[in-house]
């Protein structure tokens, strides 16, 4: 719509007129490449920096003789985040008692968890600390896990001065709370490893042996030397492959005596049958030994574990990574607010007030008793705008002050805090059995007992025509027929689905939930942040384009959002506020407007009413109001000296791929719905400019609707509901799944089976999609698994029984089975980053 001539009585005024830029040419910042912002450059400099971390991280590298790290990064150098902390916390004795390791000659030793690390040129840089900084010994960097395990001589330099220098290159530093456990994770590997390394050197020399035996066969090797190969055989395989399967036969025994069919059971049967019968034939100095079957069926088992544990166990590590990011240390105040001394997080109780400066990071749950300051809640809940807190104000653990000093009393620690609830919650319940998981694990039971069956029936069938065949065949059933990959094909699935999705800032409650989801039903969206982009914006201008510097001017003195919005989208590139036009007599009136002074100018900004108190009258500028209004727009009259010039329209616009997202949605099968309590208006224009249909779209919904209405939708089928308030908390729990978005209230997140953050820097309903469609993608997948597992059974069990099958083939069939299973489920697309080529699996 063409704006009126831009003239107020007789005074010349532009909507330009009141703020100019410079255009400048894109610099590109000398450490991570990005555009420099024109207010940073710096004149006849002969670098320029987009901030002031990669100014200090430049320096650092060259400095420090890296500047090789450009090379190896080549070109995706990321803007450095450094924080400038001193570290001193990681001096504190109670530090180091509990996460530093002293050796007999000195050294010290510790983990710390980094943040910013993204590719090997990171690796080849964080490993470089020691060339840099005098004392460092050693420093080795886990990438996967961010994990920097630090060798050092505390009695040339301490560990902060190590933290500050990594700090410096852009990577802040964390205390990594997770050695215990991974200590314990070590162990176990450890073991794993040398049941692996025995059940391997086993394999390898018996198969030479049988390799003799064979060879003997054709060239009439004498007895005596057959003897030798056959009890050589024996007795490398019974005790070493014996002592490997252990942890198998330890799960059979204990299947049998709770009297549930496991897979081990089938496995471990074959197994101490074949050792049994070797045995027993090696003794009488006739028949088949199987012990090269026999060794190579555990080892290709243990390999197979080995590789299964960890992957569930990378699947799993995002959750952790929440957790680990929160600090490790807290300033304790003493009972008079005086300060006191650097205190483990973990030594904190509820009632303990600590100092939060600003850039530091919230160690505890509580409530703001001193100061004002705004809050970065992004680790929390994904929200990008700072969230402002003063006294009586809760804040959360994980979150960071960006304002001003606060000292907070806490109310919950370390696991008991909100992120720690979130990611217990996660973690326990990604651990629910999915309804598809519990009917896999009946029909494996099913597979077992059928397995055992017909080994029986086999061996009695082959009993009067060659015994010996008969346990030969039984075996390699037994063997081939485990149905380990029909138990791996769903709970691996579903776990690197949950994790992908993690890492992705998609917070998935358990597999049911993914089952849940790849139904196609109806999908209930709430309005506000979801469908739009949940902050206002002036979407339409009816009359004197002069009146917008004054309007911005004015509203600059105020902190309501729509005087925000008017701000943003008015004022252009300057100051209009401070620079350009003088404002005096600002006079605000809660729910009505703002009047005021500007360059001269009576003016008066607000709703209509408001409008009609100050100046009567407001003419033909009713219509635009009317018209406004009833398209559901918000109106907001503009009055220059005693007189309406203009309407401002203001609206929540759709987020630009809205409807786009949608369009995927019906195509995959999903009817879409609004439930809002906006104005009915308000929701009805939205559903117009995205094409969704207005029977399913319901605005001015109160709490208990939205309930009514999802309980309703349930009749016909299954029903998604998507929201982020307190008043969405009764709807997503009653819904067949609930999806909490960014910045969700703790009810909501609380009660949804998903809650997304939006790690990934999008909001919206583009991550609703991605979920929806990477569980229906994550369920294609465990079908296809079943399909494989079922098909091996079948056509492995056919063979064995008519005895195509020698149960050294049926050792190499079975773990090649699970590790299909597996690698089906690892090369999965389900959950992959949106730059990634999607395909249906």
């Amino acid at each position: 719509m063409a704006p009126e001539p831009a003239t107020l009585g007789g005074a010349a005024l532009t909507a330009g007129a009141a703020s100019s830029a410079t255009a400048t040419a894109a610099i590109g910042c000398a450490h991570c490449g990005l555009a420099v912002p024109a207010g940073l450059v710096v004149a006849d400099a002969a670098e320029q920096f987009c901030c002031a971390g990669c100014r200090t991280a430049r320096a650092v590298l060259l400095g420090a003789g890296l500047e090789r790290f450009y090379q190896l990064a080549d070109g995706e150098v990321r803007p450095a985040r450094t924080t400038g902390r001193r570290y001193v916390e990681l001096d504190d004795p109670a530090f180091a008692a509990v996460h530093v390791r002293h050796d007999a000659d000195g050294l010290a030793r510790t983990s710390l968890l980094l943040e910013g690390v993204h590719c090997a040129a990171c690796v080849w840089l964080t490993e470089r600390t020691p060339t840099a900084v005098p004392g460092v010994v050693e420093l080795r960097l886990d990438m996967g896990r961010a994990r920097a395990d630090v060798t050092w001589d505390p009695a040339v330099v301490p560990l902060s001065r190590i933290a500050g220098f990594l700090d410096s290159l852009g990577y802040p530093v964390h205390a990594y709370r997770g050695a215990d456990r991974e200590a314990v994770r070590r162990r176990e590997d450890r073991a794993a490893l040398v049941r692996l390394a025995v059940a391997g050197a086993a394999a390898g020399n018996v198969m030479l042996l049988a390799a003799a035996l064979y060879a003997g066969m054709f060239t009439d090797m004498a007895a005596s030397d057959v003897r030798y190969f056959r009890w050589a055989s024996m007795l490398v395989t019974v005790p070493a492959a014996g002592w490997a399967a252990l942890p198998l036969f330890r799960s059979a025994i204990g299947a049998i005596r709770t009297r549930s069919a496991h897979l081990d059971v089938p496995l471990a049967l074959g197994i101490a049958v074949g050792l049994g019968w070797g045995a027993a034939n090696t003794i009488r100095g006739t028949g088949e030994i199987y012990f090269d079957s026999i060794a190579m069926l555990v080892f290709l088992l243990l390999v197979a574990r080995l590789v299964q544990a960890r992957q569930q166990r990378r699947a799993a590590g995002a959750a952790e990574l929440l957790v680990a990011l929160t600090p490790g240390t807290a300033r304790r105040l003493d009972g008079d607010g005086a300060a006191g001394a650097e205190v483990l997080v973990s030594s904190l109780v509820a009632g303990d007030r600590v100092e939060v400066r600003a850039g530091d990071t919230v160690p505890v749950d509580g409530r703001v008793v001193v100061g004002t300051s705004s809050i970065d809640l992004g680790l929390l809940t994904g929200e990008s705008r700072p969230v402002g807190v003063t006294v009586g104000d809760p804040v959360h653990a994980g979150t960071v002050n960006l304002g001003a000093r606060l000292e907070v009393m806490a109310t919950a620690t370390g696991e008991a805090t909100r992120i720690g609830r979130i990611v217990r919650m996660v973690e326990d319940q990604a651990r629910r059995r999915a309804p598809i998981v519990r009917f896999a694990d009946r029909v494996a039971a099913y597979l077992v007992i059928g397995a055992l069956v017909l080994a029986a029936v086999v061996i009695a069938a082959w009993a009067a025509v060659d015994p010996a065949r008969g346990v030969e065949n039984a075996m390699a059933l037994l063997i081939v027929t485990c149905p380990c990959a029909f138990g791996l094909a769903t709970p691996m699935t579903f776990a690197f689905a949950i994790g992908r999705a993690a890492r992705r800032g998609i917070l998935v409650k358990g597999g049911d939930a993914l089952e849940r989801l790849s139904r196609p039903g109806l999908l209930m969206l709430d309005k506000t942040g979801t469908l739009t982009e949940g902050a206002q914006r002036v979407v339409a201008w009816h009359g004197d384009a002069a009146a917008q510097p004054l309007v911005a001017a004015l509203e600059a003195h105020s902190a309501h959002p729509l005087a925000r919005a008017l701000v943003a989208d008015l004022a252009g590139d300057a100051d209009v506020a401070t620079a350009a036009l003088d404002v005096t007599d600002v006079h605000e009136t809660t729910g009505g407007g703002i009047v005021g002074t500007v360059g001269g100018h009576a003016v008066v900004v607000g709703s209509a009413r408001f409008a009609w108190t100050q100046i009567g009258d407001l003419g033909s500028r009713v219509r635009d109001v009317d018209a406004l209004a009833e398209a559901g727009v918000t109106p907001v009259v503009v009055c220059v000296d005693g007189r309406a010039v203009a309407v401002a329209g203001l609206a929540d616009p759709p987020r630009p791929d809205a409807r786009a997202t949608i369009a995927r949605l019906r195509a995959a099968g999903w009817a879409i719905g609004v439930l809002s309590g906006d104005d009915p208006r308000v929701v009805a224009r939205v559903a117009r400019e995205l094409g969704v249909d207005a029977a399913r779209c319901h605005g001015g919904v109160s709490p208990e609707g939205k309930l009514a209405a999802v309980r309703d939708a349930l009749v016909d089928g299954p029903v998604v509901m998507v929201g982020d308030g307190v008043n969405d908390a009764a709807a997503l729990a009653a819904a067949t799944c609930g999806i909490a978005v960014h910045g969700s209230a703790e009810a909501s997140a609380s009660v949804a089976d998903v809650v997304i953050t939006a790690r990934d820097g999008q909001g919206g309903l583009a991550p609703v999609a991605d979920t929806i469609l990477g569980a229906r993608t994550t369920l294609g997948v465990v079908r296809r698994n079943f399909g494989i597992s079922l098909v091996y059974n079948l056509v492995g069990a056919s063979l064995a029984v008519t005895g195509l099958v020698h149960p050294l083939v049926a050792a190499l069939m079975m773990p090649v089975s699970s590790l299909t299973v597996v690698g089906s489920a690892a090369w999965s697309r389900a959950f992959a980053p949106r730059s990634a080529p999607r395909s249906r699996s």
